[in-house]
Parts: C-alpha cells; sequence; structure tokens
C-alpha cells in the first residue's frame, strides 16, 4: 500500500510529495469562514469582470509607475556617466595642450601615413 501526503497549488502543480511507510492519519487545516454575507459573494461573482477590470487597470498603473521609476534612474546614472566622460575627455584636451601630446600625435600619424 502505497502511503505518501503531497501539496499542490491551485494550478495543479506539485509542491511537495513524501513517501511514508506508515501513515496513520493527515489533520489539514481548512480556510476559515468567509466574513463576507452569501449576497455578497454572490454579487461579486456576478460582477467579477468589473472587479477584474478595476484591480487590473490598478495593477497597470502600479506597473507602469515602477517603469517610470526605473527609467528616470537609469537616465540619471546615464547622465551621471556622460557628465564623468565629458570632464575626462576635457582634461584629456588640456593635458595634450600643455605637454604637446597632440602635435606628436600628429607628427607620428603623418609619419605612419595615417589618416583620420
Amino acid at each position: 500500500v502505497a502511503t505518501s501526503h503531497a501539496i499542490w497549488t491551485f494550478q495543479g502543480r506539485n509542491l511537495y510529495r513524501q513517501q511514508k511507510e506508515k501513515l496513520y492519519g493527515v489533520s489539514w487545516r481548512p480556510h476559515p469562514p468567509s466574513m463576507l454575507k452569501v449576497s455578497k459573494q454572490k454579487e461579486i461573482r456576478k460582477n467579477i469582470k468589473q472587479y477584474s477590470k478595476k484591480y487590473d487597470a490598478m495593477d497597470d498603473q502600479a506597473k507602469e509607475t515602477a517603469r517610470q521609476a526605473f527609467r528616470r534612474e537609469r537616465e540619471s546614472k546615464l547622465n551621471a556617466f556622460l557628465e564623468i566622460l565629458d570632464r575626462l575627455k576635457d582634461w584629456k584636451a588640456e593635458r595634450m595642450e600643455d605637454n604637446n601630446w597632440g602635435e606628436a600625435m600628429e607628427a607620428f600619424d603623418e609619419a605612419q601615413g595615417w589618416t583620420q
């Protein structure tokens, strides 16, 4: 005799299964009774599409807010990075002027026959 217990999701997927050699009993805590009256439950079942639309719209709004926050954060990080690159470019240009590296690079390029 195969004795075991299993836990399933509401979608029918098996989450956990354990075989027991001697399984005498299993206790299960059922769902507590609903706090809604039967008439309210029937109304909700009848108008479930309206409720779904309402909450789907709220979910979509929350998702869009999160997307916008992510975009703003990404854009601010990109702008900070581009600012650093601009400062490095300016620093490099200053150093090339101070040390005459620009003229040396041009002379080297001409000597090699490279064109830019």
